[in-house]
């Protein structure tokens, strides 16, 4: 009975421990698409999300956007100290969960791919849980005038338990 329960103790966390905390932008504020449209249009519409958070006090960041790309501004609702193009922090005020809108880019966008990487001088893209711990969470690609979903989840063909033992053979 003790080895059952510590087995799925182990499965629980092994499997929370999968879903990291994740800040990309997204073409609304649903986070389901990363495609954000065509190029060389005005587009206030572009959402910064930070997804499938258990609970964050903060993020620090940066976006890099395509080239040709005329950046003119960030609104967010959260404390910002910095600028998105370099080095962003941002205080929440309390601790939230889930997936939270961090706020919408304002910007001419170049055709091409964007990223949410590391802010400057940094290491890893971070966010704050609400221990106040700094933890890593991850960051991803955006497209402008591709046609094409880089942020889709790529669903896992089915297959059997015998064909899986085949490989280790």
């Amino acid at each position: 009975m003790k080895k059952l329960l510590l087995l799925t103790i182990s499965l629980l966390m092994i499997s929370s421990a999968a879903l990291a905390d994740h800040i990309g932008v997204f073409s609304d504020a649903t986070g389901t698409s990363c495609d954000l449209g065509a190029a060389g249009v005005f587009n206030p519409n572009a959402t910064v999300i930070h997804k499938f958070t258990a609970g964050a006090t903060g993020s620090r960041f940066k976006v890099t956007f395509p080239a040709g790309t005329a950046f003119f501004g960030f609104n967010t609702p959260y404390v910002p100290v910095g600028a998105l193009n370099s080095d962003l922090s941002l205080g929440y005020g309390q601790c939230l969960n889930g997936s939270i809108v961090l706020g919408t880019i304002n910007a001419i966008y170049g055709a091409g791919v964007g990223q949410v990487e590391k802010a400057d001088l940094q290491s890893i893209i971070l966010y704050t849980n609400c221990l106040f711990a700094e933890l890593p969470a991850t960051g991803g690609p955006f497209t402008v005038a591709s046609g094409w979903n880089i942020c889709a989840e790529t669903p896992v063909e089915p297959s059997t338990w015998g064909s899986v033992k085949a490989l280790y053979r």
